[in-house]
């Protein structure tokens, strides 16, 4: 049995083990969340190259004795190192992690693996408003990969498209949590207003854009800052209801995120 091996990660978290070594979490393409000892003092070099948020080829050799997997060595191809610049980068990063490692990749380790990796690079040759934008659009992604995405091209309870020119771009649509769905203008006055939560028709229609295009047309689109709030409002709700938990990053990082 060959206990050495290699592969793509991004570094999500380390904590201290002892005095001078590490314990990390690894997120791969393969296996999913890997966790690995790093072993090596302040002044290791593997140290510095495992650091948070660096991704690259992991090297790893497994004790069997020990029931441990050690990082044996690491080639970093990108070091993200505006997030530690940038502190919503920074908290935005937190919350992607900490939403794979809850979810336990949301069932695809290989899906998780570049939504993640996408996310990360996208975020690195962006300034912090457009990153803004891109933790929406990845979070809306991460819903899909958790098979809990609501439809948002038509009325759930009419069928009528959202992008129905009847529809005012400003008009009133709501998300209706018992359902997972959305509801049009023209239907929301008869249905009871519990579980409702108000979007505009033309936040409905950018997360319906985001579902069909691709990164980089969606990319293309633009948002003001109304309707910015709005999106950010609902999919933190979204993503929070889905794993029913709380996440640490959003917690502490309100008025950040």
């Amino acid at each position: 049995m060959n206990r050495s091996s290699s592969t793509d990660a991004i570094v999500l978290s380390l904590r201290p083990l002892g005095e001078n070594n590490s314990s990390v979490t690894l997120l791969t393409p393969e296996a999913g969340l890997v966790y690995a000892v790093l072993y090596g003092g302040p002044k290791s070099r593997m140290r510095s190259l495992v650091a948070q948020w660096n991704s690259g080829k992991v090297w790893l050799y497994e004790n069997p004795e020990k029931n441990q997997i050690k990082i044996s060595d690491f080639e970093v191809s990108n070091y993200h190192t505006s997030f530690s610049q940038n502190l919503f980068k920074s908290y935005a990063a937190s919350l992607a992690a900490e939403l794979a490692i809850k979810t336990r990749c949301g069932g695809s380790s290989q899906q998780c693996f570049r939504l993640l990796s996408g996310f990360f690079d996208g975020m690195e040759l962006c300034d912090e408003e457009q990153s803004r934008v891109g933790l929406i659009r990845f979070l809306w992604r991460y819903l899909e990969l958790l098979g809990i995405q609501p439809v948002s091209h038509a009325c759930s309870s009419c069928g009528k498209t959202f992008f129905d020119t009847q529809f005012a771009p400003n008009a009133v649509s709501y998300y209706n949590s018992m359902e997972n769905s959305f509801i049009c203008p023209d239907c929301a006055g008869h249905l009871p207003g519990e579980n409702m939560l108000s979007v505009k028709n033309n936040a409905v229609q950018y997360l319906s854009a985001l579902t069909v295009l691709s990164p980089s047309e969606a990319r293309k689109l633009t948002i003001d800052e109304e309707i910015y709030g709005q999106i950010r409002q609902l999919v933190f709700f979204l993503i929070e209801n889905s794993i029913d938990q709380k996440l640490n990053s959003i917690e502490t990082g309100m008025g950040i995120l």
